[in-house]
């Protein structure tokens, strides 16, 4: 039986904050890192890409520091037996699934459980930690991706990246990206997360929700205004995306911040 003893989805720390625990946290505990972070290990330092995980074994040293930005997701917890052994899962060590929007849905449902009253919530967090091994074991038992995606794309799809997270309130339609790097559909898709570990979407819509925040600090705009501004033609999407995203909803985020 897995007991959550505590979860976050979307933690933000000071710039280049440091986590430094010589003889680990007394449990498991499971990182998804949304931006890039130097990790020390018993084999030295690694500088991870944005999306890497890693499961930290009871006992073992966590040390870990922003490269700038610290951003992540994570579940502290307890269990009869280790998930790595059960599920084929790389322990204590860095590793990067291929589908981590299912791992952030897995980690934001099981925040809204732990912090619930409602019944049988102790057999609902072992469901849903028992779907995310699960997911994480299908996404890294897949064929890797060929390497299609050759060195001279990699300065065009940064280019795209910048361009369409930078401009976020226009239109990023699938025809619209690939035509931008002269590449079909499929080939597109694999080159992108091969690159940045994450999909088009997932990346649009955390830029659209961050500069959603921004803007509702400003009296003089209304929640409809802030989501059409952030590319946001459905207020109502607008306001379920936020609400995943941040914990609540537009309006109240904006008094919080007044």
């Amino acid at each position: 039986m897995y007991t959550l003893n505590f979860c976050e989805y979307n933690r933000s720390n000071q710039d280049y904050d440091t986590i430094y625990r010589p003889s680990g946290s007394g449990d498991y505990l499971f990182l998804l890192f949304k931006a890039p972070m130097k990790v020390y290990l018993e084999d030295g330092l690694t500088v991870t890409r944005e999306n890497a995980c890693i499961l930290y074994t009871p006992g073992t040293q966590q040390h870990y520091q922003a490269v700038r930005r610290f951003y992540n997701s994570y579940i502290h917890f307890s269990s009869d037996e280790n998930p790595a052994l059960k599920f084929r899962l790389p322990q204590d060590v860095v590793f990067y699934p291929d589908h981590p929007s299912e791992i952030e849905y897995y980690i934001s449902r099981l925040q809204q459980e732990y912090f619930s009253l409602l019944p049988f919530r102790g057999e609902s967090v072992h469901s849903l930690m028992t779907l995310l091994f699960l997911s994480i074991s299908r996404s890294l038992s897949q064929p890797a991706v060929r390497e299609e995606a050759s060195a001279d794309l990699y300065p065009l799809f940064q280019d795209l990246r910048l361009r369409m997270l930078s401009e976020c309130q226009e239109d990023w339609n699938t025809e619209r990206l690939c035509r931008f790097v002269n590449l079909e559909k499929s080939q597109f898709y694999a080159c992108y997360r091969t690159f940045f570990s994450s999909t088009p979407k997932n990346d649009l819509l955390r830029a659209r929700l961050e500069k959603a925040k921004n803007l509702l600090s400003n009296e003089a705009l209304q929640v409809k205004e802030v989501a059409q501004l952030c590319g946001f033609h459905n207020q109502a999407h607008f306001t379920r995306y936020f609400k995943a995203y941040c914990g609540c909803t537009p309006g109240a985020y904006a008094r919080r911040k007044l």
